[in-house]
């Protein structure tokens, strides 16, 4: 992967140490450094490359999750396939990954409660359905806390069934969709910014 990050680390450096475009020196854009302005160099330069590897690697776990992100949130759509067993609400084992990378993108831009969403496919009742959904996004919500340790986060979960499809569960022709119902069985983390 290219580190496209890595060229902004003069930027963050410059600005950290205080020093405009154009100066020579902090002393040129601040006036004369004493004593107590000091900055160790070679600590920023740590930091600064510590901050790029973060940014680093919340831009490759955006890209590995499929996220939306808009001025105020960032929804994470995780579909319930990978999460679940078919009717089921337990997390599989195999899920851990895709949670984690979810849990870091929390950690790292969630400003407020974090709200996360179950949806189901039309096959079953509505009642069925909200109830298997509210499942599941307490489900999430559960592991995000007990695995991740994101107890410091407010989470609200909400079932929402069917109600909300991504697509058709049918075709044009009213044939049953199974890959619709498929891409209509997910969960959504809405983290606001």
């Amino acid at each position: 992967m290219s580190r496209p990050w890595s060229a902004l680390a003069p930027l963050v450096l410059a600005s950290l140490l205080g020093w405009s475009p154009g100066a020579t020196s902090a002393a040129d854009s601040k006036g004369a450094i004493t004593e107590d302005t000091r900055v160790d160099r070679s600590k920023v330069q740590a930091d600064v490359r510590t901050l790029v590897s973060r940014v680093e690697d919340l831009a490759g776990t955006i890209q590995d999750l499929h996220v939306k992100e808009t001025a105020v949130e960032i929804r994470i759509e995780l579909a319930a396939d990978v999460l679940f067993d078919f009717d089921k609400a337990d997390i599989k084992p195999e899920a851990q990954q895709v949670l984690k990378k979810a849990a870091a993108l929390i950690r790292e831009k969630a400003k407020g409660t974090v709200e996360v969403e179950g949806h189901t496919d039309a096959k079953g009742t509505d009642a069925y359905n909200q109830k298997l959904s509210e499942r599941r996004a307490g489900s999430v919500r559960d592991w995000l806390v007990s695995r991740e340790g994101l107890n410091d986060i407010k989470f609200a979960t909400h079932g929402l069934g069917a109600k909300k499809p991504v697509v058709s569960n049918t075709r044009p022709d009213g044939s049953d969709d199974p890959e619709g119902r498929q891409k209509n069985r997910r969960v959504e983390i809405v983290v606001k910014k």
